[in-house]
């Protein structure tokens, strides 16, 4: 007897109890899809969970240049500029700045000297990122940057997702992080202004579809995957992470917030 789902537009959709893991709602969650940029909140848990927030961020070369100039980032970064670690997670899930998630990365794989011969940072900060999701349950996942621009190689799926959301969303100050709809800070301590960022995400506080429940959520786009989002929310002591893959804007939001209602109302 359990509840009819809502009809929803996704093409690959899930809702998961934090706690358990049991699946409450499910359509196509095993289909490989392209992350995009809810990729970050693998990088985000490997950096909490392997540095202090306190930590120095150097912007390498790389970082600065191996991304679109067309995409999300934090822009007017040098190599050679640095952010701590709390200034660089809230630029990748507030901005969702490309080049902050591969700074990100690199910091993380030289800090553990994970690097094999002749393998750049971000390459074995990839190698992290699969090993810990295949530590959560993975199975249909496989990660190649930190940031979520596309690779053919850079995928995961609704459920795998799903687990890896089940962890992060049990950080506090992750949970923070990725509800916060603007953060401003100085890039330089000699800098006279502040830099202001936005988030783009409908579901926060003060935006058009803000969702009062909400834990913390993270937006991703590319062209291959269209929109994707994934989110935690809590009502009465339950807590449940959703995903949606493949939508058009605004219809995830409405999607995720329809699969909260459907589970915390049954």
């Amino acid at each position: 007897n359990w509840p009819k789902g809502p009809a929803i537009g996704a093409r690959s959709a899930i809702l998961m109890e934090m706690n358990t893991h049991t699946i409450l709602y499910a359509k196509n969650i095993h289909e490989r899809n392209y992350p995009a940029s809810t990729t970050k909140i693998l990088t985000c848990l490997l950096a909490m969970q392997n540095c202090t927030m306190d930590e120095i961020v150097t912007f390498s070369y790389d970082s600065v240049h191996d991304v679109p100039t067309d995409g999300s980032k934090l822009g007017d970064v040098d190599e050679g500029d640095t952010l701590t670690m709390e200034q660089a997670l809230y630029c990748v899930l507030v901005q969702s700045a490309n080049e902050v998630a591969s700074a990100v990365g690199e910091h993380v794989a030289e800090k553990l000297s994970l690097m094999g011969e002749n393998q750049k940072p971000i390459e074995a900060f990839a190698d992290l990122m699969n090993q810990k999701a295949a530590e959560l349950g993975c199975e249909g996942t496989h990660f190649t940057n930190s940031n979520g621009l596309y690779d053919d190689n850079h995928y995961t799926t609704a459920y795998d997702l799903a687990l890896i959301g089940c962890e992060f969303f049990n950080n506090e100050l992750l949970c923070k992080m990725s509800s916060t709809p603007q953060y401003h800070f100085r890039l330089n301590q000699t800098d006279e202004d502040e830099r202001w960022m936005a988030s783009k995400n409908q579901l926060y506080k003060g935006k058009p579809y803000e969702y009062s429940y909400l834990l913390g959520s993270k937006t991703g786009f590319v062209s291959q995957s269209r929109q994707t989002l994934v989110s935690a929310a809590e009502k009465n002591g339950m807590k449940l992470v959703c995903v949606v893959f493949y939508e058009e804007t605004p219809y995830q939001f409405e999607d995720t917030i329809a699969l909260f209602q459907y589970g915390f109302e049954n």
